[in-house]
């Protein structure tokens, strides 16, 4: 499942990322200077639309599925808080003070030199 989740992440940053021309591959892409974008933003709200209506035909014939799909993001939900509290807590704690700071102590050589000679 994490894996799912991870390769969600990276694609939809790639495609947030990445400039239209790299994403579909090269120079003969449309030229997105003339975009409608009313009617692009009605396509997405259209597409919205049609999957949560399919999604609530889905619980009408399975509702094994939705309780399993609800418990599903509840946990996700409820990791997500547990992970932001986390953070949260670990910036606000005081940072904790060196215990020693470093100094070269220099060594006796003269034990060393002297089995070598």
């Amino acid at each position: 499942m994490g894996f799912i989740f991870r390769a969600v992440f990276w694609l939809g940053l790639a495609v947030v990322i990445l400039p239209p021309q790299a994403r579909l591959g090269g120079d003969d892409t449309a030229d997105f200077d003339h975009v409608d974008v009313g009617l692009e933003f009605q396509n997405a709200v259209n597409a919205a639309w049609s999957l949560g209506s399919n999604a609530l035909r889905t619980c009408e014939t399975n509702p094994e599925l939705c309780k399993a799909g609800v418990e599903l993001w509840n946990t996700t939900v409820k990791t997500g808080v547990g992970l932001a509290g986390e953070v949260q807590k670990q910036l606000q704690a005081p940072q904790a003070p060196p215990l020693k700071t470093a100094a070269i102590e220099h060594a006796d050589m003269s034990k060393i030199q002297a089995r070598v000679e």
